[in-house]
């Protein structure tokens, strides 16, 4: 391989922040003996049974082979917890080195990791059985081991599963997939959407996932895989003969009948050698880039996920800052309102709330909250305020008949929208303000970027401040309250740099 993400280049990063890529030879390929090359596996856990007085060195068919930037072994810098020797039973004993570099129990023996993903496995291919009339069967390394091997591949980490969609294009089969994610979170599992599949875990059983790719076939009848292929032929609609039960270790599943044509269009004609070092960022030769999840779609199955799990009791610091002002208004459009928290706040010191969100979920946890409580007067709309047609409707309800003054109240969304979804947002909110109206909000400014954050699976934009302050301003907008620091919403370990603002319009 001519390069990995793994290998680390230059001088050493902060864990978890990933390293940059080493360049390799243009248009370089595996296989080829014409060049040098760099290639690199994770040795994550092997660091705990190892010293500074360890020579580490990589072997390959009895050749020792020069370790970048350490020539030809290297020592660690601290001691670990146990020993080469207790590695070396562990491997005798079955466990394995898995892909993510943790020494682990290798699947073909870990009943416990059969037992889980395969319950997972049948309780989501019974969801998309009922719901979309879809087979769930075993893609990607799980198929591989399971016609290649006869079982698991020993240093997986997880189970793959895939569907075959009856859309026809990328778009479509992305927006059917954030569909499957939000029904999967109604049933009570965790989903969490990445560009091309999701990860799918049981809150009763969080360490054992699997992940559930989209397919579909394109106008042409290819068979298209927005995750990727490292192979080099077409599979058509033609080559498709539907799927069959199939015996895995630990239970049964589904698999697509006739796999080896398949498989070679996953990996290659050579898919029976094991390759070792394959990494799909090298490897992959094409994938339908346009069925990937962008980032809005991905974020809205993160704040349903989130929203699934997550209550609050009590309003916001910026709430309680907000509604403690003698001149907030009587009416409050709480935009990005999420599962009602603040509404609900506003709701009980007697104000008429319209909270407004994307995520159903999020809508539907506000709702009951909103009964439990017994707060009539606040009420809540799915919304995308992306659409300005949508947006508009539901500002247009919120009016007072007697123009009694309304508060736009957006906490912690600008910094979860686009930069031009931003600037639409505000401009319907210019065109339904009058004279007397407020508006507050709160948000992440470009001074937080760098800082520590509790959650980080999803969206952020980071803007300046003062810049929003002044657009705000040139927007006919009076600002009677702008502030911009830490200690305004401390959330666990978290103090995020952030920007208040209270205006009242002209």
């Amino acid at each position: 391989m001519s390069g990995s993400t793994s290998v680390r280049a230059g001088k050493a990063r902060r864990p978890g922040r990933g390293d940059p890529m080493l360049p390799g030879p243009a248009k370089d390929r595996r296989n080829s003996r014409a060049e040098i090359r760099t290639f690199s596996f994770r040795l994550r856990e092997i660091w705990d049974y190892c010293g500074p007085d360890t020579q580490v060195r990589v072997v390959a068919d009895g050749q020792p082979l020069p370790i970048n930037q350490h020539g030809m072994f290297l020592r660690p810098r601290t001691k670990g917890t146990q020993t080469p020797a207790d590695l070396r039973d562990k491997l005798a004993s079955g466990y394995v080195l898995g892909q993510w570099g943790r020494v682990q129990l290798s699947k073909r023996l870990d009943t416990e990791w059969q037992a889980a993903v395969l319950a997972l496995y049948e309780r989501v291919r019974a969801l998309l059985r009922a719901d979309l009339d879809y087979d769930a069967f075993v893609i990607y390394g799980t198929l591989l081991g399971a016609v290649r091997d006869g079982g698991y591949i020993g240093h997986d980490v997880d189970f793959d599963a895939a569907y075959v969609s009856r859309a026809r294009t990328g778009p479509e089969a992305a927006d059917e997939l954030v569909r499957i994610a939000l029904a999967l979170v109604a049933d009570g599992l965790r989903a969490e959407a990445h560009p091309a599949c999701l990860h799918i875990v049981d809150p009763d059983n969080p360490d054992h996932r699997i992940d559930l790719f989209h397919t579909y076939f394109d106008a042409d009848g290819r068979l298209c895989f927005p995750f990727g292929v490292a192979g080099s032929t077409d599979f058509t609609e033609s080559q498709w003969s539907g799927t069959a039960e199939i015996d895995l270790p630990g239970g049964t599943a589904l698999a697509p009948r006739d796999p080896e044509a398949l498989i070679a269009h996953l990996y290659g004609a050579d898919w029976r050698l094991p390759k070792p070092g394959f990494n799909w960022d090298i490897d992959r030769t094409s994938a339908a880039l346009d069925g990937r999840l962008s980032v809005e779609q991905r974020t809205k199955v993160y704040w349903a996920d989130f929203y699934a799990r997550t209550e609050y009791t009590t309003g916001s610091t910026f709430f309680e800052f907000v509604s403690a002002r003698p001149d907030t208004a009587g009416t409050v459009v709480d935009i990005g309102c999420g599962d009602g928290r603040d509404s609900c706040a506003f709701g009980t010191t007697d104000r008429r709330v319209l909270g407004l969100d994307q995520s159903p979920v999020g809508i539907e946890h506000a709702q009951k909250r909103a009964a439990d409580l017994g707060l009539d007067r606040v009420e809540f709309r799915t919304c995308d305020v992306a659409s300005v047609d949508d947006l508009g409707a539901a500002l247009d309800v919120v009016r007072d008949p007697d123009g009694a003054p309304v508060l736009f109240y957006l906490r912690f969304f600008l910094h979860a929208i686009r930069e031009e979804v931003q600037a639409a947002l505000l401009d319907a909110i210019d065109a339904h303000a009058r004279p007397g109206d407020a508006f507050a909000a709160e948000f992440r400014t470009d001074q937080d970027a760098r800082t520590t954050k509790v959650h980080t699976r999803h969206y952020r934009r980071f803007q300046n401040g003062p810049a929003f302050v002044a657009d705000l301003r040139g927007r006919g907008w009076a600002v009677e309250h702008e502030e911009e620091g830490t200690g305004l919403s401390p959330y666990g370990e978290e103090d995020p740099v952030l920007m208040r603002v209270v205006a009242h319009r002209l």
